[in-house]
């Protein structure tokens, strides 16, 4: 919802979630992992569904005055329900990947984001998050251990192995196939013909 998480990514932190092609680029590039099961779409996928189908995404959030820290409280009080500390850190891969590996190896840590939306929707101050920000973007180093050692178990990998993951350059997503042209270019059109109807 925009209250809470509606800030445009930072330039260079995300790709573009419509590039099929990017996707199994890069999985035949590295092994040809096997992602026939993988849910993906692509630019004409969307473009199809979205114009020709008629799907629309509604956020049901943005229906109503949405206040984070009220609705965790009344999910708890009412469920039992147990927070945890940062926007995807709902399992153990999403959480070791958002917090450990992409600021280690890439710099990024999407909490400058969560807490800035937070901040300016008014429902956290500049000072809690700065706070907030000091430490690791881990809920514990003990949680952090134990998390890495899943996720070598999960991937078959070794320390070592990881540690050269982290250290070897990155690869952008621009250095395999993609869509990233067609749908910059299916957006311009679009953008064009909006603005001549408006004016007619």
């Amino acid at each position: 919802n925009q209250a809470t998480e509606g800030m445009a990514m930072p330039t260079g932190w995300n790709w573009l979630k419509y590039d099929q092609r990017n996707i199994r680029n890069i999985a035949k590039a590295h092994g040809g992992a096997r992602i026939a099961t993988y849910p993906s779409i692509g630019t004409l996928q969307y473009i199809w569904a979205t114009y020709v189908q008629g799907i629309k995404w509604a956020s049901i959030l943005d229906l109503m005055s949405f206040n984070k820290a009220a609705a965790m409280s009344s999910l708890v009080d009412r469920y039992g329900y147990k927070p945890y500390p940062y926007k995807h850190y709902e399992s153990v891969f999403t959480r070791f990947y958002q917090g450990y590996l992409l600021p280690q190896k890439f710099g990024v840590d999407k909490r400058r984001l969560h807490l800035s939306t937070l901040i300016i929707s008014g429902q956290m101050t500049r000072q809690a998050a700065e706070e907030d920000l000091r430490s690791i973007p881990y809920p514990s180093t003990q949680d952090l251990h134990e998390d890495t050692e899943y996720f070598l178990k999960k991937m078959g990998w070794t320390a070592a192995q990881l540690k050269n993951y982290l250290d070897r350059p990155e690869q952008p997503h621009a250095n395999y196939a993609s869509e990233q042209w067609l749908w910059d270019a299916l957006k311009d059109a679009y953008l064009t013909f909006r603005s001549h109807m408006r004016k007619a």
